[in-house]
């Protein structure tokens, strides 16, 4: 009887090695029982992303994952803060103002943390090719469909492109938009002279057939140099829209602007937890963009995004630099960071 006790033991001590070997190549979720992501409505692409991200979760941690739709990042970003949810999907725009404590957030949300960058949104007013507007400049009396009453954050950006052109709101007429959809249909209709669109929308392929002359891309204006959009609101940068066949409404490399959308934790979040989710994402992003189409924009080594609305969180730059994703661009970031953090504590 003795030597079946003494394999029993020995099996018993092989076990508990390997599983010491299996999680010493990463930390563990030390404190996560549950991830909740929040997200815009359900059918937003937002919602779309969370849900994808909250099936890997669940799969490769072996923690219960959702995504949770709400009106809006103004109702789940402070929800993170609090500890309501673990996670959300912002905008550089919207996490920004939250971090700041402007438009939507009366009070900041300084504990807002950056784990990585799943998508960029190319923004750029839209008009009918032969209406005469080709940059900002030239919407001086014109109708634009910019007021966005659901989201302060586009109508931050559409008074920045405005601006772009030297001209102040009231050189416009700064109509109420229902949403993109509502300003694209405009347009097309003849109501408006110009409505915002994010530029890769595939709805604007159909709109585009059903213009005689075609729509086209309004370029950024006159005003646009160095830093201009970066001073007028956070999280926007300057891009260029490139010539595509399928995009027939950018014609010619064409200034317009972008933003990025985040995955947002909070500081309260353990190293290791944060850590471990942004491992996730980036080993699983080939998978992750082969189901979903909106992250396909973003390679696998541009997730750790430089100088973001909010610091990142230690975690994540732990893995960063573990996999050679932060650079010298980074490190200053980083030092920011350290001072945000001092200054809160």
């Amino acid at each position: 009887d003795a030597l079946p006790i003494f394999y029993m033991k020995l099996w018993r001590a092989a076990a508990t090695a390997a599983i010491i070997m299996l999680g010493a190549g990463q930390p563990a979720i030390a404190e996560l029982k549950n991830i909740t992501i929040g997200t815009n409505p359900s059918g937003s692409t937002f919602y779309l992303i969370g849900s994808g991200f909250a099936k890997v979760f669940q799969e490769k941690l072996g923690i219960r994952s959702t995504a949770q739709p709400f009106a809006g990042s103004s109702v789940y970003l402070p929800s993170i803060s609090v500890g309501d949810i673990t996670l959300g999907l912002a905008s550089t725009v919207d996490s920004g103002l939250a971090y700041e404590g402007r438009a939507d957030f009366p009070q900041p949300v300084t504990s807002l943390r950056s784990l990585a960058r799943v998508w960029n949104i190319p923004y750029a007013f839209i008009t009918k090719a032969d209406s005469g507007i080709v940059t900002a400049d030239d919407l001086r009396g014109k109708r634009v469909m910019g007021d966005m009453p659901t989201s302060q954050a586009l109508t931050l950006i559409n008074q920045a492109i405005v601006k772009s052109g030297g001209l102040e709101l009231d050189d416009v007429d700064f109509m109420s938009s229902g949403g993109l959809m509502d300003g694209i249909t405009a347009v097309v209709e003849g109501r408006a002279d110009a409505a915002p669109v994010a530029t890769s929308m595939p709805v604007l392929l159909e709109s585009q057939a059903s213009v005689p002359a075609g729509l086209r891309i309004i370029a950024n204006g006159s005003q646009a140099v160095d830093g201009f959009f970066v001073n007028e609101i956070t999280g926007v940068t300057a891009s260029i829209g490139m010539p595509d066949e399928k995009r027939p409404y950018i014609i010619g490399e064409t200034p317009i602007v972008s933003y990025d959308t985040m995955l947002i934790a909070d500081e309260t979040m353990s190293e290791e937890d944060a850590y471990a989710i942004t491992k996730a994402l980036y080993d699983n992003w080939t998978d992750l963009q082969a189901d979903i189409g909106p992250l396909r924009g973003i390679a696998q080594d541009e997730l750790a995004l430089v100088d973001p609305s909010v610091p990142y969180h230690p975690g994540a730059v732990t893995f960063y630099k573990e996999v050679g994703l932060w650079t010298e661009a980074h490190r200053s970031e980083e030092h920011t960071s350290e001072l945000q953090s001092l200054g809160s504590s």
